[in-house]
C-alpha cells in the first residue's frame, strides 16, 4: 500500500488514470462533452476573474503606505494580497461595473451575463443554463460565442487597464485642462 495512494488504494484502483475515470463516474453522470463544456466555461469565467483581480489589485495597491520600513511594508502587502484574493467575483464586478459600463468597450455589458450562464453550470441543470438565450450544451455556435466573449473582453480589458490603471496621468491632464495647474 502506497500512503501517498491511500485513497486510491481505498478504492482499490490501480492507477490514478482509473481514479481519475472512475471518480468522474461516481460523482457525475455527464457525459465527456458536458464535463469538457462545463470546463471550460469555468476556465473562461476565471480568466474574466484574473482581469478583475487584476484592476483591483493594482488601482489599490497604489494607495498603500509603504515606507522605508521593509518589515512593515511586508506585512501591510501580505494583507493586501490576502485580502484582493479572497475577493469574489460578484464582489469586484458590482463595484467596477459602473466604471466598466461607462468605457466605451460594449464587451463589458457580457460580464454580468457571463457570469450568471457559469453560476447555471455550477449549480444547475445543464439543460437549463443559457448564454443570450441560446445553451452552450446543446448549441455549439452558443458555446463559440461565449470563447469570442471572453476574447473580446481581453482586449477590452487590456485596453481599459492600460488607460484606467497604468496611465493616471490622462485622468491628471484631464483635471488640468479643465480646471488649470493652480487648484
Amino acid at each position: 500500500m502506497n500512503t501517498n495512494n491511500k485513497f486510491i488504494d481505498l478504492m482499490n484502483l490501480g492507477t490514478p488514470e482509473q481514479a481519475y475515470e472512475q471518480i468522474k463516474e461516481l460523482s457525475s453522470s455527464l457525459s465527456d462533452d458536458q464535463h469538457l463544456i462545463r470546463s471550460c466555461i469555468f476556465d473562461l469565467h476565471a480568466a474574466i476573474e484574473v482581469e478583475l483581480r487584476r484592476i483591483y489589485y493594482h488601482t489599490f495597491h497604489t494607495q498603500l503606505f509603504l515606507t522605508d520600513e521593509e518589515e512593515h511594508n511586508l506585512q501591510v502587502e501580505k494583507k493586501f494580497d490576502k485580502m484582493i484574493g479572497k475577493l469574489g467575483f460578484m464582489d469586484m464586478f458590482r463595484v467596477l461595473k459602473p466604471i466598466l459600463i461607462s468605457w466605451p468597450y460594449p464587451e463589458f455589458a457580457d460580464i454580468e451575463e457571463f457570469n450568471t450562464t457559469r453560476n447555471q453550470a455550477a449549480h444547475g441543470d445543464l439543460s437549463k443554463v443559457k448564454y443570450k438565450n441560446r445553451s452552450p450544451f446543446e448549441d455549439p455556435d452558443c458555446f463559440a460565442e461565449m470563447y469570442f466573449t471572453v476574447w473580446a473582453l481581453k482586449q477590452c480589458f487590456t485596453k481599459f487597464f492600460s488607460k484606467a490603471v497604468e496611465e493616471p496621468l490622462v485622468t491628471l491632464k484631464r483635471y488640468v485642462d479643465k480646471f488649470g495647474v493652480g487648484h
